[in-house]
């Protein structure tokens, strides 16, 4: 049995959703809740909701690398219920979301779409995060300035010439004028 080793940590925000399968006529009370990895976590029911709920909630998934699972691990299934105190809750929508290049480039931020047998029911906004465990990569793009103009200061650069012209920064020599006779 092989083990899992953690790659790093997918920050996921579930802000809101909008256009969500509505069943009966009374406002509905909506939540939703994410998968990864097995783990699965979920809001807090919206009061009244309706189609346009809002949650703002946060949840952290490990993100593990595993040979032979990294196709599941790498699938985030998201879904919003409706709740029901006296029965059992009803799916609203349900979607997938790659997580892969999320991995690569750090963050997403996007509609979802969510559906079920029925057709299409509404999106769902996530935001995500990942941080990895280990360091940056070693392999960083060019820097677009030299190494040695990294830490000094520009010249300063004065495009008035200072009075007296240009000569008179030359020549620190005073020019003497003399008006009266008695010079």
């Amino acid at each position: 049995m092989s083990q899992s080793k953690e790659l790093g940590t997918l920050i996921v925000v579930i802000l809101k959703a909008r256009h969500l399968h509505q069943p009966s006529f009374y406002k509905q009370d909506p939540y939703a809740q994410a998968s990864l990895s097995g783990q699965t976590q979920r809001t807090k029911p919206e009061p009244k909701g309706g189609q346009h709920p809002v949650w703002d909630e946060e949840f952290r998934f490990p993100v593990l690398v595993d040979p032979g699972k990294d196709s599941v691990n790498r699938k985030l299934e998201v879904s919003c219920w409706k709740d029901e105190p006296r029965s059992e809750d009803k799916l609203l929508g349900k979607g997938i979301v790659d997580i892969e290049s999320t991995l690569k480039t750090g963050e997403f931020d996007d509609w979802v779409p969510l559906e079920t047998s029925g057709g299409a029911r509404g999106e769902l906004y996530l935001e995500m995060t990942f941080y990895a465990n280990g360091p940056p990569p070693l392999n960083r793009r060019p820097s677009k300035i030299k190494q040695s103009d990294r830490l000094t200061r520009p010249q300063s650069y004065n495009p008035v010439p200072p009075k007296g012209g240009p000569s008179s920064a030359l020549n620190p020599t005073p020019h003497t004028t003399c008006i009266f006779t008695s010079c």
